[in-house]
């Protein structure tokens, strides 16, 4: 391993760490991370209904609470860099959606592609119609195709 790549994944590591404010956000994390490692193999290698059938999660019982499901959020876009790179929006989205879905949010996961005719996908996660994680002026490139959720 490179010096500037072991450089990187330190500082990495120690920003994730700083954002972790709990015991079970730091087991939340790393099963994120251990997502985030696995799934882009997986999307090369099962369809896509079949990874998102893989990735829903039954909720857990009681109320809705706004404030976790905004920090599962949070942690992802963490997890994930703060990346809204096409090329893992994706594999971020799916592990919101897992996430949400277990916090008792009712996300929807949408896949779409440019309206501009240029064939580039985006994938995204809403809850109660409103994105999570892109901005709804971004999404307004995007026509949706598919929409995966309860």
């Amino acid at each position: 391993m490179s010096g500037s790549l072991r450089r990187f994944l330190r500082r990495a590591a120690r920003g994730l760490a700083l954002t972790i404010e709990s015991p079970s956000e730091g087991w939340l994390v790393a099963r994120m991370v251990v997502w985030r490692t696995v799934l882009p193999a997986l999307k090369y290698l099962l369809p896509l209904p079949r990874l998102v059938q893989l990735m829903d999660a039954r909720p857990a019982a009681g109320r809705r609470q706004p404030e976790r499901e905004e920090r599962i959020a949070e942690l992802a876009q963490r997890v994930f860099n703060g990346s809204t790179s096409d090329d893992d929006c994706l594999e971020r989205s799916l592990v919101t959606y897992r996430y949400l879905a277990l916090s008792g949010a009712h996300p929807l996961l949408v896949v779409g592609i440019r309206r501009n005719g240029l064939a580039s996908g985006h994938a995204w996660v809403t809850v109660d119609d409103a994105p999570v994680h892109d901005s709804p002026s971004l999404l307004t490139e995007f026509e949706s195709l598919l929409t995966f959720g309860r």
